[in-house]
């Protein structure tokens, strides 16, 4: 997003920019350079307007003058530049007349006083670190039984595999949280990590399928993606899908590489 202090600093580097290059052009030579091109040889020419004492206008080659041409070419330049930050100026004071302000968290909040039931899981913009997590906790009780693992912040987990991904999340600082409701209406499953994105904050769940050489959980991991899918939490956009077997066969090279490539 583009604040209005952004905008006044932008103007006031091009009104800066657009002195600078206006006192240069008091150095340069008077008059335009003018190319002309006869026979296939080009003419290069300092053209000086009829103004003042001067009735007509006159024409001086500046060939043999590489120190005249070079500072004409420069003028050139500058009269084209100083048009595009004219208008570049006046189209940053009409923005700075027209922005509105934003606050995300205003937005937010008349939102969900309309849709309350929309209120877990959703993303304000600025957040708090801890509130997050307050928000976001573990499911007391949720497949106790299976914890038998423990990653190095003393969270359980079902398997060394997660305890693995976990370990990948703490390295390079992201926060997250595991076992945690969605928060969306009608969902009832469960992602083994809710990641926040660090780039623009997006939520982002982490499924470990580790059992897909047994049917029926084979059956059940489709039943969840469609459900899933259902609920707007699509691979390659905010869900992160991780395979393996009861013998092993873990990726840590493609575990890396969701990582760098999705959460950073």
């Amino acid at each position: 997003m583009i604040y209005r202090e952004e905008l006044i600093g932008i103007e006031k580097r091009l009104c800066s920019r657009r002195e600078d290059l206006i006192e240069e052009m008091k150095s340069l030579p008077q008059g335009e350079l003018m190319i002309i091109e006869q026979s296939g040889t080009k003419k290069y020419l300092q053209r000086l307007p009829a103004v003042g004492n001067r009735k007509k206008e006159r024409r001086y080659g500046v060939k043999r003058k590489p120190d005249v041409l070079n500072a004409l070419v420069r003028k050139a330049y500058i009269v084209q530049a100083l048009k595009i930050i004219e208008e570049d100026i006046r189209t940053i004071k009409n923005a700075e007349k027209e922005y509105i302000p934003c606050d995300e968290n205003a937005v937010m909040e008349s939102f969900l006083k309309r849709n309350p039931e929309l209120e877990a899981g959703i993303h304000r913009g600025d957040f708090d670190e801890d509130e997050w997590k307050e928000r976001f906790g573990r499911i007391e009780g949720y497949h106790s039984d299976n914890l038998r693992q423990t990653a190095a912040d003393g969270t359980r987990m079902r398997s060394k595999n997660e305890v693995y991904i976990a370990s990948r999340l703490d390295h390079y600082k992201l926060l997250y949280r595991s076992d945690c409701p969605t928060g969306i209406p009608g969902l009832y499953r469960v992602p083994d990590f809710t990641i926040i994105r660090k780039r623009d904050k997006k939520i982002i769940y982490w499924e470990h399928m580790g059992m897909m050489d047994e049917l029926e959980y084979r059956i059940d991991s489709k039943r969840k993606l469609e459900e899933y899918e259902a609920a707007g939490i699509v691979p390659w956009d905010n869900l992160i899908i991780t395979y393996d077997t009861k013998k092993g066969g873990l990726r840590a090279d493609l575990i890396e590489a969701m990582i760098q490539g999705w959460l950073l």
